[in-house]
């Protein structure tokens, strides 16, 4: 461990925050010193990934030396993270090593950028969002707060998409779409029209299965 590199939490199931750090373990910019649950507290006296595991609220006295990510792909991740937030912690952003990002466009805190990811220009990421491994992200698209972006998903240039709105794995958003606060994009879905809040969209041209679905 680097003595330059912030020591980091990894919030999230001991199953999820393995895989996270597998993934970005050769930062040079953070270590990984744990992973925090929370699940019930009397299941989590063990170690995964050959390190601690802590239970949610006992971590308080960690909070000046260390930072926070979150594994956990669901949208209502928001809860959990904005409650750490309130107690004072502070949340990185991680960078994968292969992904091609432009230096034009803008990250909020917490945000993950998983490997082989590529983002164009004049996009502006929010807070917390997670993008999935080789997702492709076009230019001049805002992405809100707590939305998950899963792996081989294609959301093309000049796109508005909301706060917690999952994108499947493998869908394509094509240009100029709005996508409503809380919506799911199912797995392989092609979106050619706008998507309305909270709806569920699936198929190929995509149409609404579900009014009041997500957030999910």
């Amino acid at each position: 461990m680097s003595d330059t590199s912030k020591k980091v939490l990894v919030l999230g199931t001991p199953k999820n925050a393995a895989v996270l750090m597998d993934v970005f373990e050769d930062s040079p910019e953070f270590s990984f010193v744990g992973v925090v649950s929370n699940q019930s507290p009397g299941a989590i006296d063990q170690e995964d990934f050959g390190l601690p595991i802590f239970w949610s609220d006992d971590i308080g006295h960690l909070v000046k030396d260390h930072f926070l990510t979150c594994s956990l792909g669901t949208t209502f991740r928001k809860t959990w993270i904005l409650d750490r937030i309130a107690s004072g912690f502070q949340f990185v952003r991680l960078f994968h090593h292969s992904s091609v990002v432009s230096q034009r466009t803008s990250f909020g805190a917490g945000a993950i950028v998983d490997a082989g990811v590529v983002v164009a220009g004049y996009c502006a990421i929010a807070d917390h969002v997670r993008i999935g491994r080789q997702a492709s992200i076009g230019h001049h698209i805002t992405i809100g707060e707590f939305s998950t972006i899963h792996p081989g998903a294609i959301i093309s240039g000049n796109c508005d998409i909301g706060k917690q709105v999952t994108v499947g794995s493998g869908a394509i958003i094509i240009p100029g779409i709005k996508v409503g606060d809380g919506a799911f994009v199912a797995a392989g879905a092609v979106v050619v029209d706008d998507i309305p809040a909270n709806a569920l969209v699936g198929g190929n041209p995509a149409k609404v299965l579900r009014k009041e679905y997500g957030p999910r």
